[in-house]
C-alpha cells in the first residue's frame, strides 16, 4: 500500500516538473505561423542559432509542420550540411506538396550535391505550379548541361527561345549553345556540320566578324574556294571595311592568282579602310602580280589581240567572260558593249551577263532595269522568272523597311504569283500578310491567311495570326475563343504557347473594358484568362478590381488569396488584403497586417496608400467611439509615411473637429480640394470653423410672447457673454421681464401676476472631462417674475456612433401669486348692490420646486434628434414633462439650422419657468415650435424661433353683498400663448 502511495507521488512530482519545464521555455507563440516568422526574422538578421533554438522549439510542440522543417532545412543548408537540408526539406514536403520554398531549396542542394536527376525533378515541379516562370527553365537546362546531356538541353533552349523570342537574355543563351556546339564540330573535324552550325549563327547574329573568318576558313579547308569568297563578300557586305576580310579575300585571290581581281577589290576597299596593313598589302600584291605578269595571262594576251583588229567570237566571249568573272567593270561593260554591236542588244545571254555585272557593282537600278527588259522578252525562262522575284523580293523589303506597306505590296503580290519556288512563294505571302496587316487592310489579311493554310498545312503561326488580324478588327472575342479552341486541341508544349497568345490579346481587352465601364465584361474575361493561366500577374489584379466595382467580395477575397499564394511579396496583393480587413470593418487588424510590410517596403506607393486608407478609417471609426486621442495617433502614423496626402489631412481635421479643437480643424481641413459641387459646401463648412475658432461670444435674446383671445404682449430680454475654451466654457448672462398687470383696485384684471420688472443674473460653467463626458452647472438669482434662485447640475455621456445620453437636476424657488379682496363699503354702496368686494393686490407664495430629468439624443449624419423627460417634484406632488425635438443642419456650417420641438406633460417645460412665461400644474400642457438659426458670418449668426404653448389657466374672483359671507368663485379655461423669439449670436 505505502509502495503503491510513493509511485503515485513520485508520478504527480514528475508531472509537475514537467509542467513547470514547460512554462518556463514557452515563448508564448501559440501557432506553428508565429514560429515561423519570428524565425525568418531571425534568419534575416544572421542570427542562425538563435532562429534554430527556436525551431527546435517550435518542432517538439508541432512536429512535421511544412514550414517549420523547411525553415530546418534552411538553416542546414547555410551549415552546409546537405544531407540533414535534405532530410527536412523532404520532410516539408511530405506534409505539404505545394511548399514552393522547400522545393526551390532541394533544388539547390541536389545541385550542389551534383544530384541533377533529383534537382531537375523537383524543377518540373515547381514547373507544374507555375509553368511560364522563365528562370525554372533557365536552370534546368544548367542542370541538363550539367548532367553532360547537352542533346535535351539544347533541345530545351531552342523550344523556350521560340516561345519568348524577345527575351535577350535567353536569345544570348541560345547563340553561346550554338556557337558552343559549333566548336566542338569544328574541333572533332565535322565540318560539313560545323559550317551548317555557322549559316544558322551568321542569320542570328550578321555582324559577329568571327563568324565569317571561321565560316571561310572551314571552306578553305574543305577545299571550296568559291565558296569561301562568297562568304567574304557577305561579311563585307554586312560589315563594310572589316580589315580582317579585306585581308582575308585578298589572300584567297591572291592564291587563285587572280592578280588583277585581287588589286581592283583593294583598291575599291581602300577607300573605306586606309589603314597602314592595307596599303602594305596592295603594296605587296602589286609585286606578286608583277611576277605573274611574266607568265603572260591569256586575259592580257587576248585583249592585245582583241585591240589589234582581232574581234572574233572567240576573242570577245573570253574577254567578256573573264573581265565579268574578275570584276573587271569597267572592261565588262566596255565588252558587253562590243558584244551588243555584233549580236545585237537583246541577246539573252549577253543581257544576262549584264545583269549580274550590275549586281556584281551593286548597281540594283540598272540591274533591275536591265532584268525587267529580260523578264518583258522571256517570261517563261524560269532562271529569269526567279531572278525577277529576288528582285522584287529584295524592293519589297527594303520599302517595309521604311514602312512603305502599300508599295511593297504589288512586289510580294508579284512573286505570290509565279509560283516559281515553295520557299519563295511562301517567303511572298508572309510579306503580303504582313503589308496587309501594317495598311490595317484587314479582311485581305484574312484571305491571304486563308490562302497561306491552303498551300502550307504546316504553317505554326497561323493561329496567333489569325487572332492578332481579329483583334486589330475590333472582334478580339473572337480572336480569344479561337484561342480558346487551339488550347483544348494542343498538345502541352503548344499549350504554354496559346495561353501566352491568349493572355497578350486579353490583357488589353480587359483593360479597355475596365476603361470603358464595361466592367462585368472586364470580370468575366479576367475570370476565364486565370483559369487557364492561375498564375497571370495582370489577369489576377484584373479580377480583383473588377470583381470589387461589381461587389462580388467573396470573388475579390479568393483572388486575393491566389495572388498572395503565386506573388506572396508582392504589395499589390498585400493591399488588397488590407481591404478584405477593410470591407469587415477591421481596421485596427488591416494596420497590424500592413505595418511588418510598410517596414519592408517604405517607399511603395500601393502599400502606403493602403495603409493610409485603413488608418482613415480607423481612425473615423475611433472617432465615433469618443477616442480622438487614438485617432490622432493612428493618423499620426500613417501621415509619417504619406505626409502629402490630403485625404489624411482632411480626416485629422474631422477628428479635431469632434474634439472641439477648432482651430486645428480649420488648419487641416482646408487641405481638402472639394468638386465644383462640393465647393460652395466646403467653404461653408470652413466658415463654420472659423467661428467656433473664436473664443468670445455674445447673445443677446428677446423674446416676444402674446396671449391667442387678449392683445396682452409679455417680452422676455436676455443678454449673455461667454468665453469658449476647447474643455471650460464660462457664460454670464442677464435675463430682463417686464410685466404689464393690475397692481391696484381693478376688477378687470383677468392676469394671475402683477405688473411689474424682474432681472434674473446667472452664471453658467461647462466643463469636458474627456471625450466621452462633460458636465454643465449653473446658477440664477431674480427679483421677481423668474425664480428667485436656479440652480441646475446637467451630466452628459457620449457614445459610439453619434449616440448621447444626459441626466440633469435642479431646483427652483418660485413664486405665485393670488388676487386679494377686501370688502369696501364705498365701492358697494356705489355699486349695484350684489357685490362689495373690490381687487386690492397680491397675495404671493414660495414654492421649492425640485427637477429631476435625462435625455437621449442621437445625430444622423446633418439631423440630430433628442427627447427629454423631466419630473418635478411641487408641493409635494410629483408632475412630468415630456419633449422631443429635431435639428437639421442643412449648410455644413455647424450652426445654420432648423429645429422643430414638441412637448406634452401636467407641467410645463423648464424654458417656461425660467422665462417667466405663464403656465400650471396639475393640469396638460402642450407647446410646438418651429424655428432655426443662420450663420450670416464667422462673427454673426441669427436665429428666430416660435412656439405655441396651450396651458390651463385659473382665475380666482370674490363677491358678496355681506362682508361676513364672501363667496370665492373660480374660473377655468385653457389658454393659447405664442411666442416669437429672436436672436443674434456675436463671435470674436
Amino acid at each position: 500500500m505505502n509502495r503503491e502511495f510513493l509511485h503515485k507521488i513520485t508520478l504527480l512530482g514528475c508531472l509537475f516538473l514537467l509542467i513547470t519545464s514547460s512554462s518556463g521555455t514557452d515563448n508564448g507563440f501559440q501557432t506553428p505561423e508565429q514560429y515561423a516568422q519570428i524565425v525568418q526574422e531571425h534568419f534575416a538578421n544572421e542570427e542562425w542559432e538563435a532562429g534554430k533554438e527556436l525551431l527546435e522549439e517550435g518542432l517538439q510542440k508541432y512536429p512535421n509542420v511544412s514550414d517549420l522543417e523547411w525553415l530546418m532545412g534552411k538553416y542546414w543548408f547555410h551549415e552546409k550540411n546537405y544531407d540533414q537540408s535534405r532530410y527536412h526539406l523532404v520532410k516539408a514536403i511530405d506534409d505539404n506538396y505545394n511548399n514552393v520554398n522547400a522545393k526551390h531549396l532541394l533544388v539547390d542542394v541536389e545541385d550542389i550535391t551534383e544530384n541533377y536527376s533529383s534537382a531537375i525533378c523537383y524543377v518540373n515541379e515547381l514547373l507544374e505550379v507555375n509553368p511560364y516562370w522563365r528562370g525554372l527553365w533557365r536552370r534546368k537546362i544548367e542542370l541538363y548541361r550539367k548532367q553532360n546531356n547537352d542533346v535535351e538541353a539544347d533541345r530545351l533552349l531552342k523550344r523556350i527561345n521560340q516561345i519568348y523570342p524577345n527575351d535577350t537574355i535567353l536569345r544570348k543563351d541560345y547563340i553561346y549553345s550554338m556557337e558552343v556546339g559549333y566548336q566542338q564540330m569544328k574541333k572533332g573535324g565535322n565540318r560539313k556540320e560545323a559550317i551548317e552550325r555557322l549559316t544558322e549563327l551568321i542569320k542570328v547574329s550578321p555582324q559577329n566578324e568571327e563568324y565569317y573568318l571561321d565560316i571561310i576558313n572551314l571552306h578553305l579547308q574543305e577545299g571550296n574556294r568559291e565558296a569561301a569568297l562568297g562568304w567574304s563578300s557577305n561579311g563585307l557586305a554586312a560589315i563594310p571595311g572589316s580589315g580582317a576580310l579585306i585581308v582575308k579575300r585578298t589572300s584567297i585571290l591572291s592564291e587563285l592568282a587572280r592578280y588583277p581581281e585581287a588589286l581592283a577589290f583593294i583598291r575599291e576597299q581602300m577607300k573605306r579602310n586606309n589603314s597602314p596593313a592595307i596599303r602594305r598589302m596592295y603594296n605587296d600584291l602589286l609585286m606578286e602580280a608583277a611576277r605573274a605578269e611574266k607568265q603572260r595571262d591569256p586575259y592580257v594576251l587576248y585583249g592585245m589581240a582583241y585591240e589589234g583588229g582581232n574581234k572574233n567570237k572567240e576573242a570577245l566571249d573570253y574577254l567578256l567572260n573573264t573581265s565579268v568573272t574578275r570584276g573587271y567593270t569597267d572592261d565588262a561593260l566596255f565588252y558587253i558593249r562590243e558584244a551588243k554591236k555584233q549580236y545585237g542588244n537583246n541577246d539573252k545571254g549577253i543581257l544576262y551577263k549584264e545583269y549580274m555585272l550590275y549586281r556584281q557593282m551593286n548597281e540594283d537600278d540598272l540591274a533591275y532595269s536591265t532584268l525587267k527588259k529580260m523578264y518583258e522578252m522571256y517570261p517563261d525562262d524560269y532562271d529569269i522568272t526567279l531572278a525577277m522575284s529576288a528582285q522584287h523580293m529584295k524592293k519589297a523589303e527594303k520599302l517595309m523597311e521604311l514602312g512603305l506597306y502599300a508599295e511593297a505590296l504589288p512586289h510580294v503580290l508579284f512573286v505570290s504569283q509565279k509560283h516559281v519556288d515553295n520557299d519563295v512563294n511562301g517567303a511572298a505571302w508572309e510579306k503580303a500578310l504582313s503589308c496587309y496587316i501594317n495598311m490595317k487592310r484587314y479582311n485581305e489579311a484574312l484571305a491571304t491567311l486563308d490562302t497561306i493554310t491552303l498551300h502550307f498545312p504546316d504553317y505554326e503561326n497561323g493561329t496567333l495570326k489569325r487572332a492578332f488580324i481579329l483583334d486589330k478588327m475590333d472582334k478580339t472575342e473572337e480572336a480569344l475563343q479561337l484561342y480558346l479552341s487551339a488550347i483544348e486541341q494542343s498538345d502541352e508544349d503548344m499549350r504554354i504557347f496559346y495561353v501566352i497568345g491568349y493572355e497578350e490579346l486579353a490583357v488589353p481587352y480587359i483593360k479597355k473594358c475596365m476603361e470603358a465601364g464595361a466592367t462585368k465584361k472586364a470580370y468575366e474575361e479576367a475570370i476565364k484568362l486565370v483559369s487557364l493561366n492561375p498564375s497571370s500577374d495582370l489577369g489576377l489584379r484584373y479580377a480583383i478590381n473588377s470583381s470589387g466595382l461589381l461587389g462580388k467580395y467573396d470573388e475579390f477575397e479568393k483572388y486575393t488569396a491566389q495572388g498572395i499564394n503565386y506573388y506572396p511579396e508582392e504589395p499589390f496583393y498585400q493591399a488588397k488584403r488590407a481591404t478584405v480587413l477593410e470591407r469587415d470593418k477591421r481596421y485596427e487588424a488591416s494596420l497590424e497586417f500592413l505595418k511588418p510590410i510598410l517596414n519592408k517596403y517604405p517607399s511603395n506607393k500601393e502599400i502606403i496608400g493602403a495603409f493610409s486608407q485603413s488608418s482613415e478609417y480607423r481612425a473615423l471609426q475611433l472617432t465615433k467611439a469618443k477616442e480622438p486621442e487614438k485617432a490622432l495617433a493612428v493618423l499620426d502614423t500613417a501621415l509619417l509615411y504619406d505626409s502629402q496626402n490630403k485625404s489624411l489631412k482632411y480626416t485629422k481635421g474631422v477628428v479635431y473637429e469632434a474634439n472641439r479643437q477648432a482651430d486645428s480643424a480649420y488648419y487641416y481641413q482646408k487641405y481638402y480640394e472639394p468638386s465644383i459641387m462640393e465647393y460652395r459646401s466646403f467653404q461653408r463648412h470652413l466658415s463654420g470653423l472659423r467661428s467656433m475658432m473664436l473664443k468670445n461670444e455674445i447673445a443677446l435674446t428677446y423674446l416676444r410672447a402674446r396671449y391667442g383671445e387678449e392683445d396682452i404682449i409679455t417680452s422676455v430680454a436676455t443678454a449673455e457673454y461667454t468665453r469658449k475654451g476647447q474643455k471650460n466654457s464660462y457664460t454670464g448672462r442677464l435675463n430682463y421681464a417686464g410685466r404689464s398687470g393690475s397692481a391696484s383696485d381693478s376688477m378687470e384684471a383677468e392676469e394671475q401676476t402683477p405688473g411689474g420688472v424682474g432681472i434674473q443674473v446667472q452664471g453658467e460653467w461647462t466643463h469636458h472631462f474627456s471625450p466621452k463626458w462633460s458636465t454643465t452647472v449653473n446658477a440664477a438669482f431674480a427679483t421677481k417674475y423668474f425664480p428667485d434662485i436656479t440652480a441646475d447640475v446637467a451630466v452628459r455621456h457620449y457614445l459610439k456612433n453619434d449616440w448621447e445620453i444626459g441626466a440633469h437636476v435642479g431646483y427652483r424657488r418660485v413664486a405665485a401669486y393670488t388676487k386679494r379682496y377686501e370688502w369696501n363699503d364705498e365701492f358697494f354702496t356705489g355699486g349695484t348692490g350684489d357685490n362689495g368686494y373690490l381687487f386690492t393686490g397680491w397675495n404671493e407664495s414660495k414654492t421649492n420646486l425640485l427637477t429631476v430629468g435625462g435625455e437621449l439624443a442621437k445625430t444622423i449624419e446633418v439631423v440630430r434628434l433628442n427627447t427629454k423627460i423631466d419630473m418635478h417634484f411641487f408641493n409635494s406632488n410629483f408632475y412630468y414633462n415630456a419633449q422631443i425635438g429635431a435639428k437639421y443642419f442643412p449648410a455644413n456650417d455647424g450652426k445654420t439650422n432648423i429645429n422643430a420641438m414638441a412637448s406634452i406633460g401636467s407641467a410645463p417645460e423648464t424654458a417656461v419657468l425660467d422665462y417667466a412665461l405663464p403656465g400650471s400644474f396639475s393640469h396638460t400642457n402642450t407647446m410646438v415650435g418651429l424655428g432655426g438659426q443662420y450663420m450670416v458670418s464667422p462673427n454673426i449668426t441669427i436665429g428666430l424661433m416660435g412656439t405655441w404653448n396651450t396651458y390651463y389657466n385659473q382665475t380666482n374672483t370674490v363677491r358678496g353683498s355681506s362682508p361676513f359671507n364672501p363667496i370665492e368663485s373660480i374660473s377655468t379655461r385653457y389658454k393659447n400663448l405664442y411666442n416669437i423669439y429672436a436672436q443674434v449670436y456675436i463671435s470674436f
